[in-house]
């Protein structure tokens, strides 16, 4: 059972709904198994999850309200593409970010599958590239494809030679036959991977609250299970089997479900140095800070 809430739904107050915003992969095992254990619900949410193939797709449904909440790269909040005013109210680790390559070292021919050419999962291939690999790529190189699912499925048809994935995808792509180059934790160890948005004027708001509590609660309660337990929980959230086995080592890793939930200038900062080194677009003319949620999400 999950510990009382700090802040609990007001009496009288009705369910809230909430539709949330996420990509496919294992990086939400927490929240379905918030769901699964009914803890949203006796938090007093009813939680709908929407999985995303792009984050074009996600920030224009942001952008048209379909989305009380949205799990996503912080690097959106750099872009100057979202309305709606958003904060970060949370962090939250995904896995490593890695680089694979079908076959051999970088060519300058080689193409390379992101889901945006201008958002962090390219400027992480890129530093990596540049970085690790001494293989600078061009953005004529870069292949608009989707998210980490559809450059995953790319990888495997060959219509790219190479991408960025986090679990299980990059244990998956290991396993058949396009290696790691490099990753995130390499050359930018600060970075955060995944936060927890919501506009700021819900941000103070008992239901979100609750929700960033349950989401806290339920990842404690996955780490505390241990392998055993998170894999029981991939398994019930759909996931196959060989998929599941994949995605525990980079869950259980230093970028995984350990991540601390506070949202951090110098994380934030990083985000904004990896954007700054890959793009001339500017960033926005306010402090980072400023985007980064109210006193009690840090």
């Amino acid at each position: 059972m999950l510990p009382a809430l700090s802040a609990p739904r007001p009496p009288g107050e009705p369910t809230r709904q909430l539709t949330v915003a996420v990509f496919p992969g294992a990086g939400g095992v927490h929240l379905h198994h918030a769901i699964d254990a009914g803890h949203f619900r006796r938090a007093g949410l009813e939680v709908h999850l929407v999985q995303v193939a792009s984050s074009d797709q996600q920030l224009a449904g942001w952008n048209d309200g379909d989305f009380d909440i949205m799990h996503t790269s912080p690097d959106h909040l750099l872009r100057g593409l979202l309305e709606r005013d958003p904060v970060a109210v949370r962090a939250e680790g995904i896995g490593e970010l890695v680089v694979h390559r079908r076959h051999g070292a970088p060519l300058p021919t080689d193409r390379w599958a992101v889901d945006n050419a201008r958002s962090a999962f390219a400027f992480v291939l890129r530093a990596v590239l540049a970085d690790v690999a001494g293989a600078p790529v061009t953005d004529g190189q870069l292949v608009p494809v989707g998210g980490t699912l559809q450059r995953f499925q790319a990888l495997r048809s060959d219509a790219v030679d190479g991408t960025t994935l986090h679990p299980p995808f990059d244990v998956l792509a290991t396993e058949q036959g396009a290696p790691r180059v490099g990753g995130h934790l390499q050359v930018a160890p600060d970075l955060i991977t995944n936060v927890v948005v919501t506009p700021r004027e819900t941000a103070t708001t008992w239901h979100t609250r609750a929700y960033t509590e349950v989401c806290r609660a339920s990842t404690g309660e996955l780490l505390a299970a241990g392998a055993p337990g998170i894999e029981a929980a991939l398994l019930r959230q759909g996931l196959p089997e060989a998929a599941v086995k994949a995605a525990l080592p980079g869950l259980l890793g230093p970028a995984g479900l350990a991540t601390s939930p506070e949202v951090t200038l110098r994380g934030m900062e990083a985000v904004a140095r990896l954007r700054r080194r890959f793009t001339s677009g500017p960033l926005p003319d306010r402090p980072l800070t400023s985007l980064i949620g109210p006193a009690w999400t840090r």
